[in-house]
């Protein structure tokens, strides 16, 4: 279902930059154009709309209007589609400054909303789950070294390096950027320790597997065994120890996204006001 849904999106990506290049080619219309102007509408519309659910959030009388997830759906499935839509309308191009500073604003928002639902699923049980805790992704790394124990008998070498990237992960070395710059790149870190287990356990099965009567395929099933134990051990790893880095990250973004936001409804409503007043 994942693979899917990664191949409906690099689709839908791929259609909008392919709408995107001939826009700016051959330029079908322009932005005051009739086509122009309710593409800008439109857009502005559905950035208009998804203002309701901070609204639905944070106003008593709105607080029973429906379940939260779906209104947090449609905040998001706008947030995406109004700024594409504004963006086809301007034809990629700024002919004013209340035109650059309202388009400026809106990618800001986009952007940061994008931040918000990275770090909110670190956080979170899924998009729309609970909040985790720290207690629970360490419990993870505990029950996933368990499952690596016999691979660890078997490769000292491997259990010295996933020992080693642990003490790196949760080390109080360090504070401030350079803290948090090791935080950030720490998962990238686990893929090269990822990668480096992955030969020596092959090596060991290709060495081991004969004697044992393994066949090729036999082999390859206990490699991606071992390949899947590692990696889950190393997740769990990076989670608990970002767990309070990503924290922090979404407690500071859910500060600066809602005035940002009220920026955006700003300077859209002054850009659509100066077109039909100039």
């Amino acid at each position: 279902m994942r693979l899917v849904s990664q191949a409906v999106l690099l689709f839908a990506l791929a259609g909008i930059a392919a709408a995107a290049w001939v826009v700016v080619l051959l330029r079908p219309y322009t932005p005051g154009s009739t086509l122009g102007y309710y593409l800008g509408l439109a857009g502005g519309v559905m950035m208009l709309v998804l203002l309701g659910y901070p609204v639905r959030k944070h106003v008593k009388a709105m607080r029973r209007v429906g379940p939260m997830k779906p209104w947090f759906q449609a905040h998001m499935v706008l947030g995406i589609l109004g700024p594409v839509l504004v963006a086809f309308h301007t034809t990629f191009t700024v002919s004013s400054t209340n035109a650059f500073v309202a388009l400026a604003c809106m990618l800001v928002v986009s952007s940061s909303g994008f931040i918000g639902r990275y770090a909110y699923r670190q956080v979170h049980h899924g998009l729309y789950g609970r909040k985790a805790t720290v207690q629970e992704f360490e419990e993870h790394m505990r029950n996933s070294e368990r499952g690596l124990a016999s691979l660890i008998r078997a490769l000292p070498a491997a259990g010295e390096a996933l020992e080693g990237f642990r003490d790196e992960a949760f080390s109080p070395k360090g504070k401030g950027p350079s803290r948090l710059v090791r935080l950030a790149l720490l998962r990238f870190r686990a893929r090269s320790v990822a990668r480096g287990i992955d030969r020596e356990v092959a090596g060991l099965i290709h060495r081991e597997g004969p004697s044992r009567g393994w066949d090729a395929r036999t082999q390859a099933k206990r490699i991606r065994r071992g390949s899947g134990l590692v990696r889950s051990y190393l997740r769990a790893i990076c989670a608990a120890a970002q767990f309070e880095l990503f924290e922090r990250v979404f407690s500071l973004w859910h500060v600066l996204h809602i005035p940002l936001v009220y920026l955006l409804a700003f300077s859209a409503a002054y850009h659509v006001l100066a077109v039909h007043m100039y």
